[in-house]
């Protein structure tokens, strides 16, 4: 797969959908809609994905999510900026984030159904 191109000004978050799970060495992110697991889609993530997970809150940037890798990974800005961008690729292609500040339709479902005379 390929990296897309993302703005390094690009701010993402998680999904409330999601649990994250320590297993041993390993991290795993776990979708679950409606009650359940979505077993098919367990994420097994790498130290370096555990830590872009962890930050994924909407108040940092590409470009900021970057620079912590490079420091804490001491790796280049080049290879931190494409596994960022591959990473960020397909958590966005399993609906596992979304844009920040973006609407959460699940909640505004239930928003509209609640607010139903």
């Amino acid at each position: 797969m390929s990296a897309p191109s993302l703005a390094p000004d690009a701010r993402f978050e998680k999904i409330p959908e999601v649990v994250r799970r320590d297993i041993a060495d390993e991290t795993l992110l776990v979708p679950v809609r409606g009650g359940l697991a979505r077993l098919q889609r367990i994420f097994v993530l790498n130290p370096v994905a555990a830590h872009v997970w962890e930050l994924l809150d909407g108040s940092r940037d590409l470009a900021a999510l970057e620079r912590g890798i490079v420091e804490r990974f001491e790796v280049s800005e080049e290879q931190a900026r494409c596994d960022l961008h591959e990473f960020l690729g397909s958590l966005l292609e399993a609906a596992l984030i979304r844009p920040a500040g973006a609407a959460d339709p699940a909640a505004a479902a239930r928003s509209e159904r609640d607010s139903d005379p």
